[in-house]
């Protein structure tokens, strides 16, 4: 509710302040004051007017490109409890992080003579290569404090959609994240997860879920450690190899529930792999996936859905 009173706040304020001889109130204020009842009854009654307009909106443009259908489709398996949501970086946007590409880049202040060489390899998408060779220029130590100080938990703030997710999904939570936006949400929301798995410890984290669903799991670790960071090409190696966790892990999930994809390119990179690996291991179908995306060129609509299919994702436009 918070990230509708805020949007709701915005919208009062930007028709203006109202001026009485040379002082000034904004219009929260005055209605806040004057008549908080009042207040309520219009907080609520814009509400309503946001929900359902946002309702035709998003049922106009799905009906448009296709993907209403697959939309309701995915609206009930939620209900059902059989989705967990997989959270990528473009979730925590709002809330002031950097996309990856541009974080990388700003790691490198003190090493100015590679950049050139970074943003070539973002420019091929190879994120693992780019930040590798970030890690190499600038050495472990100074590479582990700028992630924490960037993306570390004192960082508490958070903006955005993101918001919305308790009112949601309130079991697991799967995130590629180093920051702690979701922590942060979920406790906001009065919903604190009952623990959080990365690291070593997420090979415990299937068979305490039966008991302790709300949980995040850190799947490539997070910024105030660097035990289970999964963000150079080595560890990216090394936490995807054949006999590691992050691939049984999947496995795990992706046989009884459907993942929602949010925030996240799925591109050409492991966690995706791993998805096209593991339906191309099926014996039976598995539970399809999605991913709410945005939407390609018309002309490449066709490739990017066959890409995905590789891996048992189907997208839902916007």
């Amino acid at each position: 509710m918070d990230y509708l009173r805020a949007r709701f706040l915005q919208e009062l304020n930007d028709e203006g302040d109202i001026f009485i001889r040379g002082l000034s109130w904004s219009r929260q204020q005055i209605l806040e004051t004057m008549d908080p009842t009042a207040n309520e009854e219009v907080f609520a009654e814009w509400v309503d007017q946001e929900k359902t307009a946002a309702k035709d909106r998003v049922r106009d443009f799905l009906a448009a490109n296709g993907c209403l259908d697959r939309f309701r489709t995915l609206t009930e398996l939620v209900r059902n409890g059989s989705v967990v949501p997989f959270i990528g970086a473009g979730m925590s946007v709002s809330s002031g992080f950097k996309p990856w590409g541009d974080f990388l880049l700003s790691l490198l202040p003190d090493a100015p003579q590679i950049v050139g060489k970074v943003s070539d390899l973002l420019a091929q998408s190879s994120y693992e290569e780019a930040a590798q060779a970030v890690y190499d220029e600038i050495g472990a130590d100074i590479f582990s404090e700028e992630v924490s100080s960037r993306l570390g938990s004192h960082r508490s703030n958070f903006h955005g959609p993101i918001q919305i997710l308790p009112f949601v999904f309130k079991h697991e939570v799967l995130t590629t994240n180093f920051d702690y936006v979701l922590s942060n949400v979920y406790r906001g929301a009065g919903l604190p997860f009952v623990r959080e798995y990365c690291g070593a410890g997420l090979g415990d984290a299937p068979k305490r879920l039966a008991t302790e669903p709300h949980c995040l799991l850190r799947l490539h670790g997070e910024a105030d450690s660097d035990h289970g960071r999964v963000l150079t090409k080595a560890e990216y190696e090394a936490a995807y190899a054949d006999s590691s966790t992050l691939p049984a892990l999947l496995q795990r999930i992706v046989g009884t529930k459907s993942l929602l994809f949010l925030g996240c390119s799925l591109q050409s990179d492991r966690t995706f792999a791993a998805l096209v690996a593991l339906k191309s291991a099926e014996n039976v179908a598995g539970p399809r996936h999605y991913a709410f995306l945005s939407q390609p060129a018309e002309e490449h609509r066709t490739a990017r859905r066959t890409f995905l299919a590789a891996g048992g994702v189907h997208p839902v436009y916007y």
